[in-house]
């Protein structure tokens, strides 16, 4: 019988750069896979006392890679600070009215989805143009949310040192009088 109690546990947590847990990232020890949970918690049991090497891969973030010696009997404790990778790549374009061709002057909001992270760009109203550089190699969400406009939603794949122009030709939202 194998004495339980000389296996080992390696445990730790996976923060972002703003300090908050990073939950649903692939975690690898030895080739084998687990998952964070909402937390952004993990842990590995039943592993031999000795060397383990612990990988994540993050879109956005990069891989890293770690060793760690697992006690006998124990648990080590290896947490993650997750820093976003830079890039190059750039993604750049207009918010138009689709009708006239003219910026979309209400007021509004271009936002950008990443797997990670949310954030929001502006645009220009007078011209509608946008840009977001400094990106590393990945797919993006963008969508707009323009007063009085539909909101539209494009996907876009850059590569390192790509520049992708990306332009938002966004209708009229048609409003319906009130019933009464």
């Amino acid at each position: 019988m194998i004495n339980q109690d000389a296996k080992a546990r390696i445990a730790g947590q996976i923060i972002d750069e703003k300090g908050v847990p990073v939950g649903g990232v692939m975690i690898t020890c030895d080739g084998e896979e687990n998952r964070t949970l909402f937390d952004g918690s993990y842990k590995f049991d039943d592993l031999e006392p000795g060397p383990h090497i612990i990988e994540i891969a993050l879109e956005g973030y990069g891989i890293q890679r770690r060793e760690i010696e697992a006690r006998e009997g124990g648990e080590s404790t290896l947490d993650f600070h997750l820093e976003p990778e830079a890039g190059d790549a750039k993604i750049y374009g207009y918010v138009l009215d689709k009708v006239t061709g003219e910026p979309a002057r209400t007021g509004g909001s271009l936002y950008m989805y990443r797997l990670t992270s949310n954030r929001s760009i502006s645009f220009d109203p007078e011209t509608g143009y946008f840009e977001v550089v400094h990106l590393p190699p990945g797919t993006y969400t963008l969508w707009t949310s323009v007063l009085g406009y539909e909101d539209e939603k494009k996907t876009v794949v850059v590569e390192e040192g790509d520049e992708r122009r990306t332009d938002f030709l966004i209708r009229k939202a048609e409003i319906e009088p009130p019933l009464g």
